[in-house]
């Protein structure tokens, strides 16, 4: 990861293609339908899981804020690697008047810190994953992992990825290329197999034996809680589109390119990587499988697809996409680590952040503090996850999801402020769609919380550990901000 006060400049060389495909790395798009699908189909209202409905409304909710992230990225298309944090920063740079420059500061510091409940937990869920993956790869193969060997799973991929981003590796975007093409096939053959799985029924499954009657049962809500709730936890698989801003310091035509490359990107990996997805997997979904116990239920179908379709070789086919989904979270891992690293060394530099975040290692120019402090914070968040069951698993992926609700909300109304009396401003794009943006990203953060605690059971305990880490996040943001304050009073 080279940081932008780095000797060496960035080369301009990036475009639309580049850039699009760079964003769609951070999601590893396909991959987490291996391992989320366990979380969601846990989500159960009125005993169904609205999972497939709940991945399309929230792929509606991330594009209004897309669109917003495009403008404040055609307006600024300087912000570097200083990602989405500095249009609030340019924003308050532009403020003369005392008191709107105290309410812009205190905005700036608010996305800031908001931007970290996301980009600090995102990659310690990705780490979670990681070694749930692994530990069902060595379940299946005849080990059984203790709960100390979870966590020194999770310990040891934080830390290799953790250097990987200390030598200031990020991947190339052949490298990104490369394995969106890999998840892409994979994500068709996997799609073809399971509905010829389905169509054929080679295990002679009656029809109440399938999860989902017919392919419109997969695709139509049962419940306004579900539906919610289902969205919710599937922002997870939405939020790489905002990563496009971060490459303004590479791209050739920021202005043109960037607003393009975050729908583009977000279109890709929405709709032809999880709507597609996902629709297939609960097609393929019976009465064999208990998605709510498997750690990998796609992989459960895909030995079944593999022994009952293709004459015995599940082993192989669930073996081969296992590997498919260990690149792509391995590549997602470090992207997310330095988005991370890249705000809060941004941060730092303003006095956001402690002066720590800002240190540069000597030989690698990266900031290696807050590189290795990100490492703990992902071994232990991701240790929680795998030792701490559904419960923690499914909190930690709310607890990130929360700062993403929150950020897309602050720069939605960001978005409204900042052109507001521009010559540029347009009434629907910089007005309309913004507030509606705000209000479907506050009003989420909101229901999380009403759903959450009044569903009961395993919703009910990860909205404790959801909370309980967004709370202890924003206290100690607030307590930062006003000790920051008498000190500069």
């Amino acid at each position: 990861m080279t940081i932008e006060s780095n000797s060496k400049p960035v080369r301009k060389t990036l475009g639309l293609t580049g850039i699009t495909i760079n964003a769609m790395a951070l999601t590893a798009p396909g991959a987490f339908l291996w391992l989320l699908y366990q979380v969601q189909a846990a989500a159960l209202f009125d005993g169904v899981a609205d999972i497939w409905p709940g991945v399309l409304l929230a792929l509606l909710s991330a594009a209004l804020s897309a669109l917003s992230f495009g403008e404040l990225a055609r307006k600024y298309p300087e912000a570097g690697f200083r990602s989405a944090y500095h249009f609030a920063d340019r924003f308050f740079a532009r403020q003369k008047n005392p008191n709107h420059k105290f309410l812009a500061r205190f905005g700036k510091f608010a996305i800031g810190w908001s931007a970290h409940l996301y980009y600090w937990i995102y990659p310690g869920v990705l780490i979670a994953f990681m070694g749930i993956l692994a530990d069902y790869l060595l379940r299946y193969f005849g080990y059984q992992p203790t709960v100390f060997g979870d966590a020194l799973l999770a310990t040891a991929f934080a830390a290799f990825v953790g250097f990987l981003a200390l030598r200031g590796i990020t991947g190339t975007t052949t490298t990104s290329v490369v394995l969106n093409t890999i998840q892409l096939v994979t994500l068709i053959v996997f799609g073809i197999l399971a509905i010829t799985f389905r169509l054929t029924n080679p295990a002679a499954f009656a029809s109440t034996e399938w999860t989902y009657s017919s392919a419109v049962a997969v695709l139509l809500p049962h419940s306004w809680d579900g539906l919610i709730f289902q969205m919710i936890l599937a922002m997870i698989l939405m939020v790489g589109f905002e990563s496009s801003t971060a490459l303004n310091a590479s791209a050739a035509n920021a202005r043109r390119d960037i607003p393009r490359a975050t729908i583009l990107a977000l279109i890709i990996q929405g709709v032809f990587s999880y709507l597609f997805g996902y629709f297939v997997a609960g097609f393929a979904l019976n009465a064999q499988i208990d998605a709510t116990a498997s750690q990998a239920p796609m992989g459960d179908i895909a030995l079944q697809i593999g022994e009952l379709l293709l004459s015995g070789y599940g082993t192989t086919l669930m073996v081969f996409f296992a590997f498919t989904v260990a690149v792509a979270l391995l590549g997602g891992t470090l992207t997310a680590i330095n988005n991370g690293v890249r705000i809060s060394f941004a941060m730092a530099l303003d006095e956001e952040m402690p002066d720590i975040f800002g240190m540069l290692h000597p030989r690698y120019t990266t900031p290696y503090n807050t590189v290795i402090l990100l490492s703990i914070v992902c071994a232990v968040i991701g240790s929680a996850g795998i030792i701490g069951g559904m419960p923690v698993l499914m909190g930690i992926v709310v607890a990130s999801n929360l700062g993403a609700f929150l950020l897309y909300a602050l720069l939605c109304l960001l978005t409204v402020v900042t052109f507001m009396g521009d010559p540029s401003f347009n009434i629907l794009r910089h007005f309309f769609i913004p507030v509606i943006g705000f209000l479907v990203n506050l009003g989420t953060v909101i229901l999380a919380a009403k759903i959450g605690f009044s569903a009961g059971g395993i919703i009910t305990q990860a909205s404790w550990v959801a909370w309980s880490i967004a709370g202890a996040w924003f206290l100690v943001s607030a307590v930062y901000y006003v000790v920051k304050q008498k000190r500069s009073a």
